[in-house]
């Protein structure tokens, strides 16, 4: 259940970043991506942004992580439910 809460946490903190673009304005669109992402170097910092349903809210909203975050969010995801699947009890 710790676990569980943990990669809430997570979760929420990640969705609570607003990444800026060049001259302090906040990303709202593709278009401030792209040319974001031109001005990065390192392919694991470039953004990577989708709309999606923030639970609890109706609206879509505008969630942007670099490529970095995504994977080590993944790897935390798949860490989690590793570490739940290997304390169920084999069902027989």
């Amino acid at each position: 259940m710790i676990k569980l809460f943990s990669l809430f946490s997570v979760l929420v903190l990640l969705n609570a970043c607003v990444p800026v673009a060049e001259g302090d304005r906040p990303i709202r669109t593709q278009a401030d991506v792209e040319r974001y992402n031109a001005t990065v170097s390192s392919e694991g910092e470039k953004l990577v942004c989708e709309r999606e349903r923030v639970v609890g809210s109706n609206l879509p909203q505008f969630v942007c992580m670099t490529v970095n975050q995504r994977e080590r969010l993944a790897r935390s995801a798949s860490d989690t439910v590793n570490d739940i699947r290997s304390q169920q009890p084999a069902l027989q």
